[in-house]
């Protein structure tokens, strides 16, 4: 019996902290995190990743300090999974349209609508990924690192599709610059973006866009067009 009480008051003076980090990742993740990262996502959008505490994102999604790190390890965890989560989404909805599409401007053309439509209904999670991944530890951040890569080669891939149906081979080191000048110009768009002027101008804000893009790539191989 006094073994017992033993062992009981050694995991009440461990904390919660201590008690959660012992779950494995599925038994600590449910719904409700989908809530966590959006609010964490708000407050290092608005106050920067180095700036934000836990307290603060625990209060802007209206649980308790405690509860919280039965989600969440640590602050980091956070940043990673907005990041990582990001990624994917990005990823998989651009594969989905692309692949519904057979020639490579529509392909390129779907790939940049839903990266600007992402980037206008995730405002917050758009700055951190552009503002603050920097912050992560290196095994985190190569992994995002990785997944940046990936979704950056599928756009580079359909910038080359788009060269080669212009009847002109792409080098690799001239679509890499003109992935990262597209990446640039679709990024920029919610430091610019107000909902009230520019929610009925979105299709033409990706026509434009497009258009750049398209422009860049068939005027350097075909002069003549």
């Amino acid at each position: 019996m006094k073994k017992a009480s033993s062992i009981t008051a050694a995991k009440r003076a461990a904390g919660p902290k201590a008690r959660i980090r012992a779950l494995a990742p599925d038994q600590r993740y449910d719904a409700n995190i989908d809530y966590i990262l959006r609010a964490a996502a708000e407050v290092f959008a608005e106050k920067s990743f180095g700036l934000a505490s836990i307290r603060d994102i625990a209060a802007h999604a209206r649980i308790s300090f405690p509860r919280i790190y039965y989600y969440l390890r640590n602050k980091e965890e956070l940043l990673f999974l907005i990041s990582k989560r990001a990624f994917e989404q990005l990823s998989s909805r651009a594969e989905e349209q692309t692949a519904a599409a057979l020639d490579p401007e529509d392909k390129l053309r779907r790939f940049i609508k839903v990266h600007i439509d992402y980037q206008l209904d995730n405002v917050a999670e758009m700055k951190v990924l552009v503002r603050e991944t920097q912050s992560l530890s290196s095994r985190n951040a190569a992994q995002i690192a990785r997944m940046m890569r990936e979704y950056s080669n599928l756009c580079r891939k359909l910038i080359e599709q788009v060269a080669g149906k212009h009847g002109a081979g792409i080098d690799r080191e001239t679509s890499r610059i003109q992935t990262s000048l597209l990446f640039g110009a679709m990024n920029s768009v919610f430091g610019w973006y107000e909902p009230a002027r520019d929610r009925e101008q979105q299709d033409k804000i990706v026509d434009e866009v497009y258009k750049m893009a398209v422009s860049a790539i068939v005027t350097r191989h075909n002069p003549a067009e």
